[in-house]
């Protein structure tokens, strides 16, 4: 994904969605996790950022047992920390469309090209 300031994201029945963590946490977890945006593992006690997901109801079970407006809990997803640093300076500089699961490095890569056109 590319990097933009706006995004009209409205969420659908179906759609796994995500909080935004305020800041990094350790893992404490009985297993490594993966970063959701490099794959690579993560050391158990390592500064991670952890997104709450959760899934919009989509069949009437769900919706009977959540209600229309309820969230279903999902496996949170984690950034480690470098990839955390890169999410949470991006969303600081007005990029709200960036997502868990999007490669940090390559939209620090775009940000740096960017701000290289600007700059000539």
């Amino acid at each position: 994904m590319s990097l933009s300031c706006s995004c009209d994201y409205e969420p659908e029945a179906g759609a796994t969605c995500y909080r935004v963590p305020d800041d990094f946490e350790r893992l404490y977890t009985t297993r490594r996790k993966r970063c959701n945006s490099c794959d690579e593992l993560i050391n158990i006690g390592s500064f991670i950022l952890r997104f709450e997901r959760y899934k919009i109801p989509e069949y009437e079970i769900e919706i009977s047992m959540y209600g229309d407006d309820g969230e279903i809990p999902r496996a949170p997803a984690y950034l480690c920390e470098r990839c955390g640093e890169i999410y949470l300076n991006l969303r600081e500089l007005g990029f709200k469309c960036v997502h868990v699961d999007d490669d940090m490095r390559e939209l620090l890569k775009q940000y740096q090209i960017l701000q290289g056109k600007k700059n000539n």
